[in-house]
């Protein structure tokens, strides 16, 4: 197994990854939560530089001012670097993680969204401690 380290909302970064690619899984382990406390991300036309994503680039450059959430630039930059069929497990505390993402849903397709029961922690028999759950998505590259 090989370890690199690239920052996911950096397209110099992920492009780093090309002559890896194409990747047949992603495993995302809270990844996308912690993104997804960066702010949002906004495009025109005339703000694409090259070292922009291409599908970035093409989405800006189709319509306009644009405004990506950081889940959303996540799953753009991850399209050059996947091809159809491959597969993006993502553990999530969110249970709406990619939802709303239109964009995000011109390449990838929600296959499963899956309640995980989270270990309980210390209880108090004076307190009702509610169950609570982590979120496992799986998501196909179109």
């Amino acid at each position: 197994m090989h370890w690199l380290r690239a920052d996911l909302r950096s397209w110099n970064d992920m492009s780093s990854l090309a002559p890896l690619a194409p990747f047949d899984i992603i495993i995302d382990k809270s990844t996308s939560d912690a993104i997804a406390t960066s702010p949002s991300t906004t495009l025109s036309p005339t703000s694409i530089s090259q070292d922009t994503c291409p599908v970035v680039r093409d989405v800006a450059n189709t319509q306009g001012e644009t405004t990506l959430s950081p889940v959303e630039l996540l799953a753009l930059h991850l399209v050059p670097l996947t091809s159809e069929g491959t597969m993006w497990f993502s553990l999530s505390y969110s249970t709406m993680r990619f939802d709303n993402l239109p964009r995000l849903a011109n390449h990838w397709d929600l296959v499963s969204r899956t309640p995980l029961k989270a270990p309980q922690g210390q209880t108090s028999s004076f307190a009702h401690a509610p169950e609570v759950f982590h979120w496992l998505y799986i998501l196909r590259r179109k």
